[in-house]
This record gives C-alpha cells, structure tokens and sequence, in this order.
C-alpha cells in the first residue's frame, strides 16, 4: 500500500511538472481547442495612442463637457493669448532638417524623409479639412463652424511622428523631443480660446494614426528622379596586331 501511495504521488509530480512547462504562466490561452497568442505585433502597437486619443476625442466632444473643461484649463492663465502656436509647430521638421545638416543617421534619406513628410502632411490636412465642414462645429471664441479637429495640432504632431520614425533607434532623446512642441501647439490651441480640447485630441490622433500608416506602406519608396541611374553598359576598347594587319577593336556590352 506504502508502495502505491509513493507511486500515485510521484506520477502526479511528474503530470504537474509537464503541465507548467508545457505552458508558462500568461504567455498562452487555450480557447475552443486552440492555442491563442496575445503577443501584439508592431503594428498594434502604434495604433494604440492615436486611437485613444480620436475615441476620447469623441467621447469628451458634448458642449456640457467641452465647456466646463475648457474653463478649468484655461482659468489659471487669465485669458492669457499668443502667437507662438502658429510658429512652434513647425519645429519638429526644423530639427529633423538640423538633424540631417549634421549628418545623424536615420531610418531613411533626406528625399524619403521628405517625401513621407508631405504625404503625411497632405491626408492629415484633407482628412481634418473633410471632418471640418462635415461636423460643422463652433469655434470656443466665435461662431466660425471650423473647430472640429484642430489643424495646427494635427499639423504638428505630424511633424513630430515623423520626427520619431527616423530617429527613435539612433537618436532616441531627438526623437522624443518633437512631442513637447506639439503638446505645446495644442495647448496653446486651448489656452488661446481657439480650440476645444475634444478638437485637439482628434487632431493629434488623426496625425499620429495617418503618419504610421505612410511609413508602414512607405509610398513610391523608390522614387527618386535626383538619383543618378547606374548603367550597365560598358566598352572596352583594345589593339588588334595580326601579321600585317594593325589597328583597334571595340567592344560593346549592354
């Protein structure tokens, strides 16, 4: 009996023992029979802000809640206004230009940098210019139904994403750094009464979301008509001397 008990509870070690190492502890579920992976890729993972944003966006654009948000925001700052905004969201590609003056590598060259740059640019504005004159709401300030999303956020955050795709791998802190100006754009959108805070959240979104989608797809990646085209014709030319006959030869090869 002893026997048996030892055995019983050994071949249970042994059961239990497999059974942990055949599936670690969060890395799988099994669902209907079959083995589900909740790994997100890449690509899931960069749709996770934008798409925060644009739902909050949504979620917080009612007058009720726009309006006591907009009080709380800008009540410490006295109705304070600038300017700065219209000129700060352009700093992002300033710096990824300076960047590339000084020869720090990125993710791509300075034509696909461009190039990227301005699809980006062209979508998100077409994008929010549609969204503007469909929704039709109110600016905080006057009666001018082009509030919903902001432009110059949206302008500046796809200055800074882009900023982020070249140099997030090799100049991390360069690359973060172009967020700070956008979160300023779009602040200053609020704190200049010009925008609802549901306004910029979209717009940042929608940049963030649009910018990832041209580098994922990479349109045209290679076009360059500035690039100089490598031939692979060659001629070689080479004397000829044969009894009484001189002279030269050539040869073509195309």
């Amino acid at each position: 009996m002893k026997y048996l008990i030892c055995l019983a509870l050994l071949y249970s070690t042994v059961i239990f023992s497999q059974e942990r190492t055949k599936i670690p502890r969060y890395e799988k579920i099994k669902w209907t029979g079959e083995v589900l992976d909740l790994k997100m890729n890449a690509w899931q993972k960069k749709i996770i802000v934008p798409t925060t944003l644009m739902v909050t966006g949504l979620s917080l654009n009612t007058m009720d809640t726009k309006t006591k948000i907009q009080d709380f925001v800008r009540a410490p700052f006295n109705n304070y206004k600038t300017s700065l905004d219209d000129y700060i969201q352009y700093a992002p590609i300033a710096m990824m230009y300076g960047a590339d003056l000084l020869k720090i590598p990125a993710r791509n060259s300075v034509w696909n940098q461009s190039k990227y740059l301005v699809f980006s640019e062209l979508i998100t504005a077409s994008i929010v210019h549609l969204l503007k004159n469909t929704t039709k709401i109110a600016r905080p300030q006057s009666s001018t139904l082009t509030s919903f999303p902001s432009g110059h956020t949206g302008q500046a955050f796809v200055a800074s994403q882009v900023l982020f795709n070249e140099y997030y791998r090799t100049r991390p802190l360069l690359s973060l750094s172009g967020y700070a100006f956008a979160g300023a754009t779009g602040a200053l959108r609020v704190i200049n009464n010009r925008h609802w805070v549901p306004d910029v959240l979209m717009g940042a979104g929608i940049a963030i979301l649009v910018t990832n989608l041209v580098y994922y797809f990479e349109p045209l990646k290679d076009w360059n008509p500035f690039k100089k085209r490598t031939s692979d014709t060659s001629i070689l030319v080479f004397p000829q001397l044969n009894n009484d006959l001189y002279g030269m030869q050539m040869k073509i090869v195309f």
